[in-house]
């Protein structure tokens, strides 16, 4: 696949709302929210609520911010929070790493 058509394709799969996909993700700053650095985008209030309630449930694939490792969290990953939103780790140990230093390890992207 050419590099313009991977990154049409990443495109039109990142703005979808990840809790409804039926709705396309809004560009408004209001209804978006971050995990692990990654920014996620809404259709609507109710399905931004219900992502912030759980948001491993619907994140998907992430990356630990301390070992660079991807994983898919769930309700029992060690979690940190962070100005911007939760981060999610695959170990302690790396949860411990990123709160000894939180601005080495934070991932930024803008929004």
């Amino acid at each position: 696949m050419p590099a313009a058509d991977f990154l049409l394709e990443h495109m039109s799969r990142a703005l979808w709302d990840p809790v409804d996909p039926t709705q396309i993700g809004s560009l408004d700053p209001k209804l978006q929210a971050r995990v692990n650095g990654e920014i996620y985008r809404f259709g609507g209030v109710e399905t931004l609520r219900r992502f912030r309630r759980d948001p491993a449930r619907w994140c998907g694939i992430l990356r630990d911010p301390v070992s660079g490792e991807r994983f898919v969290p769930n309700r029992f990953s060690p979690r940190a929070e962070a100005a911007d939103g939760p981060y999610f780790f695959l170990s302690d140990s790396t949860r411990h790493a990123f709160r000894s230093d939180p601005a080495r390890f934070a991932i930024h992207r803008r929004g």
